[in-house]
């Protein structure tokens, strides 16, 4: 556990001190606030009206029920860790200018696994993939780079973004299959029975 723990803060420096320049701090402080769960939820509730209209109400109330749920069972699991921010963990080495955070967005201490960005992020990306099934890549692309901000702003460790990830796909997952009315992908057997039949 140590080791891992040590290889995590290792990769956190790495990152955050080694990617840091004037320009991504531009691109990831945006990230990084334009990523946070409102404008996932703005985001998500003005595609839902766009693409799909016709079941607006119906998938609006879903989309924000799960973003509630996964965002509420997040911060019970953030209580339950109580992890220290990079801040706070490195807070004796930055004294004695041991290491250096690169924080250019705001500084935060305390509650750090999971990440709630990254969690927000990939619960709205996963329900748009699974009940849409368009523009996968450019959703889950988004929500990485909102998650790899979080480390490049000095908010989180990479464990807490990968763990933040999971959580809100894992939400999503679990929500898309439980959900009755949500879109279900044709399988491949049941084309090729189809076009037997023909």
């Amino acid at each position: 556990m140590e080791s891992l723990r040590a290889l995590d803060e290792a990769l956190f420096l790495l990152i955050n001190n080694g990617l840091s320049n004037p320009v991504l701090d531009v691109v990831m402080t945006f990230a990084s606030v334009a990523g946070d769960a409102p404008g996932w939820i703005i985001g998500g509730i003005a595609g839902i009206f766009y693409f799909d209209r016709a079941n607006f109400k119906r998938r609006a109330v879903t989309f924000l029920l799960l973003m509630a749920a996964a965002g509420l069972l997040l911060n019970v699991t953030k209580n339950v860790f109580e992890r220290d921010r990079p801040l706070e963990k490195f807070k004796q080495r930055l004294d004695a200018g041991e290491v250096i955070i690169h924080t250019p967005y705001n500084k935060l201490w305390a509650r750090s696994f999971p990440s709630g960005h990254s969690q927000a992020a990939f619960t709205a990306a996963t329900f748009f993939a699974l009940y849409y099934r368009r523009f996968q890549w450019a959703l889950f692309g988004t929500a990485a780079l909102v998650a790899l901000s979080r480390v490049y702003v000095g908010a989180h460790f990479p464990a807490d973004i990968v763990a933040g990830s999971l959580f809100g796909w894992l939400m999503a997952y679990i929500w898309w299959r439980m959900d009755p009315q949500a879109p279900r992908p044709i399988q491949v057997a049941e084309v090729e029975t189809g076009a037997a039949v023909k």
